[in-house]
């Protein structure tokens, strides 16, 4: 179990498990496959744009049943100036945007906190990008007192940037996504020319407008010439204990990010193994490298430790674009450990190219990297 399952409302953990509602509207506008935070954000704000009749289905008994519920809850776009493309950083900056106006919106339903982020590393960049900006160790302690730079090492800053609970993030978006079904499968399609006809689920047939699948990886058989898996991370959260901590810690040395009661959550790791098993023997280093940088962490007791399976697919990248050959159909996953922080951009992207026909500029170059026709 999460460290986020114990910080629940008992109306948010029934929002997550609403089961089969008896009157699934079988003629929907946009049926969405997959309910984790991708799934339930497209679902939201296609029903923002204006579709009406909006239905997502979940295979698994509960919503956000994988990495969407197991991660850290980080949306930290200032950070992958460092590490990754200008539009991933634009589009992660959009997604941050979006969750400051649902938050103002939805009278902070979905556990929004304003966050900053410390990198420590060795070697700090001669020039880095605005608004980053490097710390000396003097500067660090002036910001945390508890935490002590490695010998040699040097801190990055990141203000403004936030995190949330993502379970309660899910249970926020469920509210509002049209009629939200668990328990219910997608077990293949009818097409008629280039559009989705039907889709045959666990729960019977649906003739949707659109279609919209969330499912972290490509699913079959448009998962032909696809190179992607699922990459396990262990994560563990440290009970409160002597210290104060307000900032995100990270880089090569280890960190973790503070939640409100004073607990850290540490995470995640890169596991070869494919089992579902969680492992103390990969997980409990994380707690002994927080205590490198926050000493007081030293004595404090894991309370929680959990693994989760993040889809990866090659490049890296989100994926945002239509099914190979469809007219009616899109893909959006492969954020592997960004989901959370993408979430909303995504789902925005995903209701304006349904409503309008054509790609939004922000998720062009977000395309499905098929090195072989589905056949």
């Amino acid at each position: 179990m999460t460290v986020w399952d114990d910080l629940l409302t008992a109306h948010e953990r029934a929002a997550l498990a609403p089961g089969r509602p008896e009157d699934l509207d079988r003629t929907p506008d946009v049926l969405v496959v997959g309910g984790g935070a991708i799934g339930l954000a497209a679902a939201a704000f296609c029903r923002r744009r204006g579709f009406e009749r909006v239905v997502l289905i979940e295979r698994a008994p509960r919503l956000v049943p994988g990495p969407s519920s197991g991660n850290g809850g980080s949306v930290a776009p200032d950070m992958h100036l460092l590490t990754d493309t200008p539009q991933f950083v634009a589009f992660g900056r959009r997604s941050r945007q979006l969750y400051l106006d649902l938050d103002a919106e939805w009278d902070g339903a979905i556990g929004l906190r304003r966050t900053r982020w410390l990198d420590i590393r060795a070697e700090v960049p001669r020039q880095l990008p605005a608004p980053l900006r490097a710390l000396t160790e003097d500067e660090v302690r002036d910001l945390e007192p508890d935490v002590r730079l490695p010998d040699g090492a040097s801190a990055v800053l990141a203000e403004g940037q936030l995190a949330v609970h993502p379970a309660r993030l899910a249970a926020a978006l469920a509210g509002r996504a049209g009629q939200v079904a668990t328990g219910v499968g997608l077990l293949g399609v009818s097409m008629r020319g280039d559009r989705v006809a039907v889709a045959h689920t666990t729960a019977g047939d649906f003739a949707p407008g659109a279609l919209v699948v969330a499912t972290g990886l490509v699913p079959r058989p448009w998962h032909t010439g696809v190179v992607q898996r699922w990459v396990k991370g262990h994560m563990l959260a440290v009970a409160p204990g002597p210290w104060r901590l307000g900032s995100v810690l990270a880089g090569p040395y280890g960190g973790g990010t503070p939640l409100p009661g004073g607990g850290v959550v540490c995470g995640g790791t890169f596991d070869d193994d494919a089992g579902p098993e969680v492992r103390p023997e990969v997980a409990d280093p994380m707690a002994k490298a927080l205590a490198t940088l926050l000493p007081g962490a030293a004595e404090a007791p894991i309370s929680h430790r959990w693994c989760c399976f993040r889809p990866w697919i090659e490049g890296r990248q989100p994926v945002v674009d239509r099914l190979p050959g469809l007219d009616n159909a899109w893909f959006a996953g492969g954020h592997f450990t960004t989901g959370i922080m993408m979430a909303p951009a995504t789902g925005a992207a995903v209701a304006e190219w349904i409503a309008t026909g054509s790609t939004p500029s922000e998720v062009e170059g977000f395309t499905l990297p098929v090195t072989e026709p589905c056949p």
